[in-house]
């Protein structure tokens, strides 16, 4: 007797068995790793206050780059998992990756030059909001494609918001309090999914089968 064993038509490395422990794993790293950069960002954000609208604040600018680095091991799992779809869908998640990588170069040059940055350092400024951009985009295939279940497939969603959520929070509220709306958005989307994929890391598997 031949037995035929074909991957999974979902996600390309077969985690519909029954120990996808090496997805499983990789998810958890992923939601901590996304759940601890959220709150470094947060805290960031709360101790800068207001000064974020007119200055650069490190420790504001290192919890961003805290944050960057917990969303692009969460670009790299929807990817894996073909969340955004299996052939051109694929490219919308290296895109969001190749604009993450010089956003997170940014950091760092931000802090150093503080005020006085150099015409060269200003591309990988603009791959910062750019990036957030591009996961409304993620969000918006994630949604349309469906590989994920429940509640995950709308949050990369949500998550994706934050950049209008933050927009609008400040154009509402200005210099007072204009930062908070959007502190909150990071909590409440951001912070939320990286603690179900750390703590319940199989809502990444697909359903099984009727």
């Amino acid at each position: 007797m031949t037995v035929h064993v074909r991957p999974s038509s979902v996600y390309p490395d077969d985690p519909s068995g029954s120990e996808p422990g090496g997805l499983l794993l990789r998810t958890r790293l992923t939601g901590a790793a996304l759940a601890a950069g959220t709150t470094a960002w947060i805290i960031g954000l709360l101790i800068a206050g207001n000064e974020v609208q007119d200055e650069i604040v490190p420790i504001e600018i290192w919890g961003s780059m805290a944050f960057l680095l917990g969303v692009l091991p969460l670009v790299a799992l929807v990817l894996s998992t073909n969340a955004t779809g299996r052939r051109k869908g694929r490219y919308i998640a290296m895109v969001e990756m190749a604009l993450l990588v010089p956003a997170l170069v940014w950091c760092p040059l931000a802090v150093a030059y503080d005020g006085e940055t150099p015409g060269w350092v200003m591309p990988f400024d603009l791959c910062w909001p750019l990036s957030m951009l591009g996961m409304l985009v993620i969000g918006i295939c994630v949604a349309i494609v469906g590989r994920y279940r429940g509640l995950l497939r709308w949050q990369f969603l949500l998550c994706g918001l934050w950049l209008l959520v933050a927009g609008v929070g400040q154009a509402a509220l200005g210099d007072d309090g204009g930062t908070y709306p959007g502190t909150a958005w990071l909590g409440l989307t951001y912070g939320v999914l990286g603690l179900r994929l750390a703590l319940t890391p199989r809502i990444v598997l697909p359903a099984p089968a009727p």
